[in-house]
Order: C-alpha cells, then structure tokens, then sequence
C-alpha cells in the first residue's frame, strides 16, 4: 500500500484549465449532474469573476492573484477537485485497491513498480507534483484511518497524527452539558467508522478514554454515555431509522432560530422554561471564545477594502448625515456616492461644502459576518436611532423588527 499527496494543490491549479473542465462536466448532458441554471458561457465568466485576479493585501503591499487558486473561496474545493479528477484513471492504472479524497490518494502496487509509478504520475502535469509513503512495519495511514496490512489481509483502526495534542472540550469548561456529551459520542462514532474489527475498536476506545481522562472527564460521566452510543449504533445498524410520528410531526413544526449566550446553569433553567412553554423557538447556544478577549493577531484590514458593513457619512459643516450599507469594498460603495451627482450625499455636499465627500467624511458604524439580510437590518435600526436626513427613501421600515411571544 502506498498514499500519494499532492504538493499544495490549490495554488498550483490552473484556473482557466480547472474552469473549462468544470464547465465540460456540468454540460455534457449527463443524467445523473443537474446543470447550472445559467448557460455554459455565463457560468465560465461568473466562475472566472469568483477565482481569478484575487487581490490581497499584506503589510508589504498589495498582490494580485496571478495564478492558482484561493483556499477560502467557495469555488477553490470543487475547482480543485475537477481538476485533479481527469488523472483519476492513470493514477488508479489496474490498482485492486483504490481511494482518492481530494489530494489524499491511497493504492495498491507491487514493490518493484513503485518508483516507476511515482514518477509516471509526476510527469503528468507541469504543475501537478506528488509525495509518496510507503507502508512500514505492515501499517499506513489515510486520513482518519490506520490501515494494517496483515499477509494481505486488510484491517483499519482509528489513526491520530503524531502533531495530536489530544486537546478537547474540558469537562470543567463553563458550556452545556449536552456539548460535553457529543464530545464522548463523537469518539465514539468516529471509532466505529474506523476500526474494521472489534478488537482495533477496543484498543482505540481505550486510547479515547485516556484522552478523555486528560481533559478531566470523570468515569462516571463517560462510561454511561459510551454505552448509550454504541447501544444506538449497534441498533441503528442495517435499519433505516425513522422518527416516531410525533417527532416527525416536530420536525415539520417551524420554530425560529434563537441564540443564548451561555452562561452557566441560568442559562439551562432559561432554556427548560422555553421548552416547557412550548414556545415556536429553537435555542441555539453559543459560547463565548477566548478570542473575544484578546486582541487579533492579524494585520487590521483597512477602511476601503472594509466590507460587510454599516457606514455613516457625515457633513462637517451640519449635522446632516447618510447611513447604508454594503457588502462590497467599502471604496466601491464610497466611490459611487461621490460620483453619482443626483444622489443625496453628493448633491448635499456639493451644495453645503462645495465639494466631494472625503474619506474623513465616512465612519463604520458596525461589521457583521451573518449575511445581506442581517446587514439590512442593522441598517433598519441604526437608522431608526440616528434619523439621518440625507436618507430620502424608506426602504428601512420593511426591515423593522416585531418580536411577538
């Protein structure tokens, strides 16, 4: 057995070449793809719009995307993948044993062509180049998996980098209980899935409980909840699990998402009592991270490549003053009031100062990461508390908020 990997796949991927491929596969009137809604030429520009001439900026400057893709973009993991697709079948050749996850690929070959294969595959693409392992000691890992080659005989337990520090939830962390617990169940489920016989899954959940212990969850509290899990697990096995007709008559019930800080029992008491009222609302708990306290390590992004924001602009001579929104650059949307001569800021401007407004003009009232919809809505109430009379249109008051319990 041996496992390839692709060095840093994402920028090396041509992204034209990723595109086109991508395109080919969508249209080609296969059943089994659903094609875009738009067609093939429109895809590849917006494709293009989303992946190419990313601009970044670092405390050195400004950089372009040249080539490549970016990992955080919502196009980078497909793109990728196409990609990396079309060399599927040379890699796999006649391997009796093969499995490919993105950039992690594992086969079968026989010893005397490893070296032939590596560099057969390496010679596939300018900007495609792969690191081999090769199994030691009858082992090697894939993913989530160690793979124990016994006489040809295959067995898998459940694998941990050696960089692992092994650090979880503590079980003495101010968060719910019920978090605690899904920590317990999810080693639990992730054994399962890896070990392929029951003696691997034994010897795996000893290791898990040993983690377990060094973020001091107690016997007591985990012991109960590993048999819980695997009783639901060996039940479930072979059946399609179907609610029972009230929870399926639950699940059809709309409730509103509602999010609480958690803060202790209180916390717990207040979502029993909402529970208990039957109330149309589903809480969502959130916990409050470390990092709301420290300060942020990165460089801070500068006013103009601000986005997803509420903004103020203000005249220095009165106190007229515009807010709005934008989930472009922030320069984009500053750059259009400027220059749209009949709009309100320009027009007050010109006419009170005499000239355009400045970037000492403009304020970020508030960021946000949820979306336009939420956006909008801060907008709606900022205006409401700051009545800015450069807002000609009541766009804002479809957004006011009702609450009704």
């Amino acid at each position: 057995m041996v496992y390839y990997d692709v060095t840093s796949l994402y920028t090396n991927v041509p992204v034209e070449e990723a595109i086109n491929l991508t395109a080919d596969l969508l249209y080609a009137n296969d059943p089994k793809i659903k094609s875009p809604p738009v067609d093939k030429e429109t895809f590849i520009a917006l494709t293009k719009l989303a992946s190419k001439d990313v601009i970044m900026w670092t405390p050195d400057g400004y950089y372009r995307q040249k080539d490549g893709l970016a990992m955080g973009s919502q196009p980078a993991g497909p793109l990728a993948n196409v990609w990396l697709s079309q060399f599927e079948p040379i890699i796999k050749d006649t391997a009796k044993i093969f499995k490919r996850y993105v950039d992690d690929i594992i086969r079968s070959v026989k010893k005397s062509q490893i070296s032939a294969k590596i560099e057969e595959i390496n010679n596939l693409h300018p900007n495609l180049k792969f690191t081999i392992e090769v199994e030691k000691d009858c082992r090697i890992a894939f993913l989530d998996l160690e793979i124990i080659n016994t006489n040809g005989s295959l067995s898998s337990t459940w694998y941990r980098k050696p960089s692992d520090t092994g650090l979880v939830l503590n079980y003495h962390a101010l968060a719910p209980v019920c978090y605690k617990r899904s920590v317990v169940a999810g080693f639990i489920h992730r054994i399962h899935r890896s070990c392929s016989t029951w003696e691997n899954f034994h010897q795996s959940l000893v290791l898990a409980k040993e983690t377990l212990e060094k973020n001091q969850y107690p016997p007591e509290f985990y012991d109960p909840i590993i048999c819980d899990t695997i009783n639901k697990i060996m039940s479930q096995k072979g059946t399609a699990h179907e609610p029972p007709s009230n929870e399926r008559e639950a699940v059809a019930t709309p409730k509103h998402l509602y999010r609480i800080q958690y803060r202790g029992r209180v916390t717990d008491n207040y979502v029993k009592r909402l529970r208990a009222a039957n109330a149309p609302i589903q809480p969502v708990i959130t916990l409050r991270k470390l990092r709301s306290f420290l300060p942020s390590l990165k460089e801070a992004v500068p006013t103009a490549l601000a986005n997803f924001v509420v903004y103020q602009i203000s005249c220095s001579s009165c106190s007229a003053c515009y807010v709005g929104w934008t989930h472009r650059h922030l320069t984009i949307r500053f750059g259009e009031h400027r220059t749209r001569k009949a709009g309100p800021v320009a027009k007050h401007f010109m006419e009170c100062l005499q000239r355009t407004a400045a970037w000492d003009d403009i304020k970020i009232l508030c960021k946000t990461t949820r979306g336009i919809p939420f956006l909008q809505t801060l907008e709606a109430l900022y205006i409401r508390e700051l009545k800015p009379s450069l807002n000609t249109r009541d766009e804002f008051t479809s957004r006011e908020l009702l609450l009704k319990f």
